[in-house]
């Protein structure tokens, strides 16, 4: 059992439920959705899995039919953004921000603990009277050296923090390595999230069929009310069959119905307010 004591977002959570407490709908999310894709209209892969909600990791351009509110008014994909910290943080610029669909921001966790993460602490004090959540991506170098350096602001946090680039975080470990077990214990206590992708799931030399990777084995006991998915950015080859297969991953990893529906449809409803 893990015991970090009380931090300052166990005092939120009953103001922010969206925050902790998933809620049923019907609607699947990519939750890595390719930005280049979908300002080019080619949302297709996306209706014949069965998803009519993205999250991309930009905002896109504005026309009128790419708009946040799109499902929700009856038709089409309904989107949001997680970003890149905004240059301005005053109130009018993130009103705005929220207004287009922004619903988290995000970082590479090697280069803000190089400098400490109270700057990170002081925007995400900002951003809890919006429900949003801060990303960090694990995937860059040193980024192992930086999460154990920064477990004790980690736990400061006021809004939930989803940890993203599971792959490259563990190149050159096994999935029972300490520090992959860091992040899981980290689920364990509520306000953290984890997002997977097909990469996350299985190597890249493993083809479908094989043997899922010893991470799914992991995650096995792993909170599924934490965990989301994202198809990620697609390859050049890998043509419209890429959700499709990411998802087939998923499915072997994560065989049941009811947990893959917690990942697919509740989770993404509580951490990005769809």
């Amino acid at each position: 059992d893990l015991s970090y004591g009380l931090a300052r977002g166990d005092a939120l959570a009953a103001e922010h439920p969206a925050i902790t407490s998933p809620v049923a709908v019907t609607s699947r999310t990519d939750c890595d959705f390719d930005p280049d894709i979908w300002e080019r209209g080619d949302t297709h892969a996306l209706a014949v899995s069965g998803i009519s909600r993205v999250v991309l990791n930009r905002l896109p351009s504005t026309t009128p039919s790419l708009s946040p509110q799109t499902h929700h008014a009856g038709g089409g994909i309904a989107w949001r953004a997680v970003i890149a910290a905004p240059e301005r943080t005053d109130d009018d610029t993130l009103d705005t921000l929220h207004a287009n669909g922004v619903r988290g921001l995000r970082f590479d966790i090697a280069s803000v603990t190089s400098t400490g993460l109270d700057p990170v602490l002081k925007l995400a004090d900002r951003i809890v009277r919006y429900g949003w959540h801060i990303e960090l991506n694990v995937a860059t170098l040193g980024a192992y050296r930086a999460l154990s350096k920064a477990e004790w602001s980690l736990m400061q946090f006021p809004v939930a923090v989803c940890f993203s680039g599971l792959s490259g975080f563990r190149h050159g470990r096994r999935a029972d390595d300490a520090d992959i077990g860091f992040l899981l214990g980290m689920m364990r206590l509520g306000r953290y999230w984890l997002r997977l992708t097909r990469d996350d799931l299985t190597p890249a030399q493993l083809k479908l069929w094989d043997e899922p990777s010893s991470l799914a084995a992991a995650l096995a006991g792993a909170r599924k009310d934490r965990l989301i998915w994202g198809s990620g950015k697609q390859a050049a080859g890998d043509g419209s069959g890429h959700i499709s297969a990411s998802l087939a991953v998923l499915e072997r990893c994560i065989p049941h119905p009811a947990d893959r529906a917690a990942i697919l449809i509740d989770n993404p409803t509580a951490l990005y307010d769809f």
